[in-house]
């Protein structure tokens, strides 16, 4: 009797590393995909490619500029962010610091948002937050929020 338990509780043990790796290995393939879709939304946007970008986003996108503006639904998100790239020069990266899953379909998404060697201005340094959701067996963009950081 006292094998039997010795050998349940190993059992146990040993499927519940397994589950646990399994899911760490799932977790670090989805924020890797995650952290891919970010890159692409940049190169997109950097290609004036508004049907990718489009591609990129829900249906019921938003986006809370760093100017306070709020844009509302895919259409008006894909124009204002390709025009913005127009209008405002300078090299864009985004740096993903944290993923974090809210449900196993949706993550919030915070990083470091840098526009450099700006011919207009100097460099503008944002944090970012996006919300990001699992749509049609692929990761969107469901909200994206860019602010000044306090000082």
């Amino acid at each position: 009797m006292r094998n039997l338990l010795l050998f349940l509780l190993l059992s146990m043990s040993l499927y519940s590393g397994l589950a646990y790796s399994q899911n760490t290995e799932s977790t670090l393939l989805e924020e890797t995909a995650i952290k891919q879709l970010i890159a692409e939304f940049l190169v997109v946007r950097e290609r004036n490619d508004e049907q990718a970008l489009l591609a990129l986003l829900t249906e019921d996108i938003d986006q809370l500029t760093s100017s306070g503006n709020l844009r509302s639904g895919r259409d008006r998100v894909s124009n204002g962010s390709l025009a913005s790239t127009r209008n405002n020069s300078g090299t864009r990266t985004i740096t993903v610091e944290s993923i974090r899953f809210i449900k196993a379909d949706v993550a919030i998404v915070n990083g470091l948002y840098d526009i450099v060697d700006r011919a207009d201005g100097p460099d503008r340094h944002y944090l970012t937050s996006f919300v990001v959701v699992m749509e049609d067996e692929r990761w969107k963009i469901s909200a994206i929020r860019n602010m000044n950081p306090t000082q």
